[in-house]
């Protein structure tokens, strides 16, 4: 069995990295912070889902080894899905009586 050399971690994905948990941490103070739109039951609590999900995959993805590239574009796609249906929840339940 041959043996695979290992991929250089370039500049940009290691600034993805410190983007990444930068982003967690953020999702988690989001999801703790107490003046949110979760007053309104069990519908409130889909954004902060969604917020930490938008996080965590993105975060995951960056930290995909170099020769996962296919892996970490579907988790970064991932990631901008859950940003975007995130951005649409918070503006519904901020319009939502």
């Amino acid at each position: 069995m041959e043996k695979k050399e290992k991929q250089e971690l370039s500049t940009a994905m290691k600034v993805c990295r410190v983007i990444g948990v930068v982003l967690v941490l953020a999702a988690i103070a989001y999801v703790i912070w107490p003046s949110d739109f979760d007053n309104k039951g069990l519908v409130g609590y889909v954004d902060d889902f969604m917020v930490f999900m938008a996080a965590f995959t993105f975060a995951h993805g960056s930290f995909q080894r170099p020769e996962r590239r296919y892996i970490r574009r579907q988790l970064y796609m991932l990631s901008s899905l859950f940003a975007l249906l995130a951005l649409c929840w918070i503006i519904l339940l901020a319009f939502m009586k």
